[in-house]
Order: structure tokens, then C-alpha cells, then sequence
């Protein structure tokens, strides 16, 4: 009996690497955070949800509400600069504080001198008015840096208890310069400084009442973030972090690359916020060592044009990288400020997932290849013509043709099933069959009122 053993054991083991030599040896990872739906400024909990649902993203960025939506079961959500989440954000010049509201304010907040009255003590952060602006912790002490993370982790598990099935995925920063997030003026334009300006260092005026353990504002915030990054990924192991500098380079690398703990404090994903291809053009970022392509991003706002984000998509497909937004659609560059997905083109929509999908395919880079006018691969293309791209897991064919000359090619072997029209959530509404043409294996508009339209082809 045991010589019979001895020989099914081999045989099971043989088994199972000619199955996962046919099924693929490396599995698709689920759910995968780089693959994020970055809206948390702009439009609904319900509609950001529903569209981050069809179109595959497996995270989104938190909105108050999402919790309650029944969409947000199986997606994952990180928190936007998570310690705006668990104080007053807002500091109004002309309103009325009491006196416990504003001993917790000079005692909690970044301060720029002891010899004016509250307001006008507290360095002054992000403006959203002329007379309010955004306090920042004042994070050279222990004590708020403790307190701090102790209300983040409550404040996610406050999420979680509300819907278990909505789970906790991680922490995003938005520009997140060690110096911090200060500003010369609540008066618009304005420019960005740091502690400096008002205190003649990387230092906050210390308030009688409380003891600096960290020598400057930097070494404060980069402690903020590994002490919160530990936490984190003690009470929640499958935790991720990103981070959006401007430049990924010149905003972090080059800021914290000198330090003997850059490693402990480099996030997961660095996303460049900044129009442009340096996010995975520039070497000295992944020379650093602390990043590498499969885990950086363009997220950027700025750049309206189907060239720009063809090229940008193009870019970060080629190299492994990902494509997606952050915060916001636009509102700077030529970028319009859409307020919500439903006013986004149906190009933008799709060529932002071009590179998230052809890494969820897990299409060979081999395979990839862009000709600095066209993007090709078995499971994408995008031209000036054209845009189309096989979801994952579903198979279906997203296309938005772009002028009369587009020309999808169908799969080999596949055979078209139903062609929709979709909404502006990029949902199929109805069908579209007189809408697109099959000719010679290949689709194409049938008018011009079919062009910068969302369609889904089902295959068979």
C-alpha cells in the first residue's frame, strides 16, 4: 500500500503543474490595487460606484455614503489623505471658536508663531476661501502623531462595520512633500512654501504646552507615515499605499531617496500627477531602487487632447505601468473640470483603462508594442481613428470609434454576438447593431453620429 502511495504522489504533483501550465502558472492577483477608480471630488458616491463596478476597477477612492450603497460589495476603498478624516479640516478666520476648540487647535496644529491670538497663530495650510484655510498637524510631536493614527484606524473600521463586504483596501496622498502642505496667503493665487516662511526653519513655533520629539516638520511627517503604514498592516495585512507627487522624481525620490529608512516610507504606487511620460521615461527613479515600472502611474488631470492621453496610455501600457485619475477629472491644464463621470468623453473613459486592462489580461509586453502613433496588442489598439480594448474577465470589446476611419479587427476565432450602445456610466442601454458595420472581419461606423460613442461588443 505504501509503494502505491509513494507512486500517486509523483503523479498528483505532475498533475498539477500540466494544470497550471494550461490555466496560466502565475494567477491574475484579486483584487488588485493598482487597479483604482481615483474619483473622490467630484460627483456621487452612487454613480463613482456604479462606474467603477462596470468598468472592473477593483478600488475606488472613498466618498462619504459609498458604505451604504448595495454596488459597493466585492470593491475595496482607500482614504484620500487619511488625516483629513479625523479633524476639522477648516479653520474660518471669521467665525467664532471656543475656548476648547481652540486649545485643541494650538496644541494639535502646526503653529507660526506664540505671539499672535488664535487664528492667527496657526500656520496656514491649503485655502478654500478668503477667509479658510487647511491646518496641518503639527506632526514633530509623538503625542498627535499616536493620536492621529488611533482616529484614522477608528475611523476605518467605522466604515467596515457599516458593510463588511465594502472592505478596506489603503491610504492614498495627494502631493504629500514631507515639508508639508503650507501656504503664503489665504488669498488666491497664492504659493506653496513651507515652515520656513514664518519660522526661519523645517520647524513649528512649539506651544508651551506640548514637546517636539522630531527636530523638524519633515522627520515628523516622514515618522507619521511609517508609524501609520505599521499599524496599518498590523490590523489590516492587505493594506496598500500610493502616493501622487507632482514628479515622481524630482517631488519624492529626490526629497526622501537620501534617508537610511526611504524604503520604509516609499509607498506602494507612485503616481505622477504631472502631465508628460517621466512617471516611466525617467530611469533615475527606478535606478533609486526604491520603485519599480509595474508600480508606477500617470494620474494626471491636466491634458485634454485624445493625442496626449493616447500617448500616456501608450506609454504606461508598454512599460507595465498603470493610467487612471486621482481626486479629480480635470480643472487645470486643458483639462475641463468635469464634475462627474457622466460628463467625461466616452475616449477618456476608455483609454484611461487601456493600460490597467492590458496588465489584467496579462498581455505579454512582448506583445505590446506602440509606434509613437499607435498602440497594438491582441487585446487592445489605439489609434487616432480608433480605441478598443478586451475587458478582462468579461471578454466584451470596449470601442469608441474616434472618425469614419476606424476599423476594429475581430479576435480570430470569435464571432459577433450583440453590439450595445452605452450610457454615459459606459453601460450597454441598447442595442446597436444598425449602428456598426461588420465588414471583412472588422468593425466600422456606420455614420457619423456613431462616432465618440461608448459600444460593447459581446463575442462568442
Amino acid at each position: 500500500m505504501k509503494t502505491k502511495l509513494l507512486i500517486f504522489l509523483p503523479v498528483i504533483f505532475i498533475l498539477f503543474i500540466v494544470i497550471q501550465l494550461f490555466t496560466g502558472s502565475s494567477e491574475k492577483q484579486k483584487p488588485e490595487f493598482r487597479n483604482f477608480y481615483g474619483i473622490a471630488w467630484n460627483g456621487t458616491p452612487h454613480e463613482n460606484i456604479a462606474f467603477a463596478k462596470q468598468m472592473g476597477y477593483d478600488y475606488v477612492f472613498y466618498q462619504k455614503g459609498m458604505e451604504k450603497d448595495s454596488l459597493s460589495k466585492g470593491l475595496h476603498f482607500y482614504i484620500e489623505t487619511p488625516e483629513y478624516s479625523v479633524y476639522r479640516r477648516q479653520i474660518d478666520t471669521k467665525a467664532i471658536y471656543s475656548p476648547e476648540e481652540i486649545r485643541f487647535a494650538e496644541t494639535h496644529f502646526a503653529l507660526m508663531n506664540n505671539s499672535k491670538s488664535f487664528p492667527n497663530n496657526i500656520a496656514r495650510g491649503w485655502f478654500m476661501s478668503d477667509h479658510t484655510f487647511t491646518p496641518q498637524l503639527d506632526l514633530q510631536q509623538q503625542k498627535v502623531i499616536s493620536w492621529a493614527i488611533d482616529s484614522i484606524v477608528e475611523y476605518v473600521e467605522s466604515i467596515e462595520s457599516v458593510n463588511p463586504d465594502f472592505k478596506f483596501g489603503g491610504f492614498a496622498w495627494d502631493v504629500p512633500q514631507p515639508a508639508g502642505d503650507f501656504w503664503d496667503t489665504i488669498q488666491k493665487p497664492g504659493r506653496q512654501i513651507t515652515l520656513e516662511y514664518w519660522t526661519g526653519g523645517d520647524y513649528s513655533i512649539k506651544h508651551p504646552e506640548v514637546t517636539h520629539e522630531y527636530p523638524t516638520y519633515s522627520d515628523g511627517r516622514i515618522e507619521f507615515y511609517k508609524q501609520l503604514y505599521q499599524t496599518t498592516r498590523t490590523k489590516f495585512p492587505g493594506a496598500k499605499f500610493m502616493m501622487e507627487p507632482y514628479r515622481i522624481y524630482d517631488d519624492w525620490i529626490n526629497v526622501v531617496g537620501h534617508r537610511t529608512d526611504a524604503k520604509e516610507v516609499t509607498p506602494d504606487l507612485l503616481a505622477q500627477e504631472r502631465f508628460g511620460t517621466e512617471f516611466v521615461d525617467d530611469k533615475r527613479i527606478f535606478d533609486s531602487g526604491l520603485i519599480n515600472s509595474e508600480n508606477v502611474a500617470s494620474t494626471t488631470p491636466d491634458r485634454f487632447s485624445e493625442a496626449d492621453n493616447r500617448l500616456f496610455a501608450a506609454k504606461a501600457a508598454v512599460n507595465g505601468a498603470w493610467f487612471s485619475w486621482y481626486g479629480r477629472f480635470g480643472g487645470t491644464g486643458d483639462m475641463p473640470g468635469f464634475k462627474s463621470i457622466r460628463e467625461v468623453p466616452a475616449r477618456l473613459k476608455l483609454i484611461r483603462v487601456l493600460a490597467n486592462w492590458e496588465n489584467l489580461n496579462q498581455t505579454p509586453l512582448s506583445q505590446r508594442s506602440w509606434d509613437r502613433t499607435v498602440f497594438k496588442s491582441p487585446n487592445a489598439f489605439a489609434s487616432p481613428d480608433v480605441i478598443a480594448v478586451k475587458q478582462p474577465e468579461t471578454e466584451k470589446l470596449f470601442v469608441v470609434f474616434l472618425n469614419e476611419k476606424g476599423k476594429v479587427e475581430i479576435p480570430k476565432g470569435k464571432k459577433v454576438a450583440a453590439i450595445y450602445s452605452t450610457d454615459d456610466l459606459f453601460i450597454e442601454k441598447i442595442d446597436a447593431a444598425e449602428e456598426v458595420i461588420i465588414r471583412s472581419n472588422a468593425l466600422i461606423p456606420k455614420r457619423t453620429d456613431c462616432l465618440e460613442k461608448g459600444y460593447i461588443i459581446e463575442l462568442k
